[in-house]
């Protein structure tokens, strides 16, 4: 069984090869671009989550598998790498994340600019009039928390992570 989308990406190469596209091609364009910037997110995202997840376990690991034979020089290097490695991927992720959110506003613009400029497409929006626009965005700012923040997150948690090994070791 085969699934189609709901709305299909627009050929590019045809509509550039005839020239002049129609405000229905550039719209379904436009919405295809901001789709593929949202899986762009979603992808760095889930690439974050999930090698701060396997830092996390290896984290605690280290930090509960203190051994007679290394004693507690392990305790003091091992976690404290992992904290740094995971600092350093959370500061890695956030400038992507902050591009395809960049790009995703450029095309949410001409979008909006192509629903002004062609009363016709109204039908084909959730906002057509300026409050409703201010409201989701409004809206899309606060479901897009998650994503501008959780770098953050991470960096403040490695960062206290890092330290307390070093804290328990001198106590």
């Amino acid at each position: 069984m085969m699934v189609e989308t709901a709305s299909p990406s627009p050929d590019t190469s045809e509509i550039i090869t005839r020239g002049h596209p129609t405000d229905n091609e550039l719209l379904a364009f436009y919405r295809s671009e901001i789709r593929f910037e949202t899986e762009v997110v979603n992808g760095r995202l889930q690439a974050l989550l999930g090698s701060q997840a396997f830092l996390v376990i290896a984290y605690a690991t280290a930090m509960t598998g203190s051994t007679k034979r290394w004693g507690d020089s392990m305790v003091l290097l091992l976690p404290p790498l992992f904290s740094l490695l995971g600092f350093v991927l959370a500061v890695m992720a956030l400038p992507g994340i902050r591009a395809a959110y960049a790009a995703i506003r450029k095309w949410e613009d001409k979008q909006r600019v192509l629903h002004q400029s062609s009363p016709d497409l109204t039908d084909f929006t959730l906002a057509p009039n300026e409050n409703e626009t201010r409201d989701m965005m409004r809206r899309a700012q606060r479901g897009a928390l998650f994503a501008h923040q959780a770098p953050f997150i991470f960096m403040i948690a490695w960062a206290l992570f890092g330290i307390i090994p070093f804290y328990l070791y001198l106590k």
